[in-house]
């Protein structure tokens, strides 16, 4: 994983925390809807594909066994596919 792909994961994960530190009641969100919040932030550019871009990259971050970077995040794991969302920490 390159150096950029951290930086984006760090900030995915700011924006993330910062979600749920504005949203007291929410605790856990699936992760194509905080899309928008993302690209406020100017982390993806656009969405496409109902959050294709955040996605993507917790596939890659999975595939590299490195979901660990991302302190909010969960997967369920289904037989044909994932689900990602993220849920508030202890």
């Amino acid at each position: 994983m390159d150096e950029k792909k951290i930086h984006l994961t760090g900030r995915v994960d700011q924006a993330v925390r910062d979600y749920f530190q504005e949203n007291p009641a929410e605790n856990l969100i699936i992760a194509k809807n905080l899309m928008d919040i993302f690209i406020q932030k100017e982390i993806f550019k656009k969405d496409h594909r109902a959050g294709s871009p955040i996605r993507n990259l917790l596939r890659e971050l999975d595939a590299e066994n490195k979901l660990n970077l991302l302190k909010h995040c969960k997967v369920v794991r289904k037989s044909a596919n994932r689900n990602w969302y993220f849920e508030r920490g202890n």
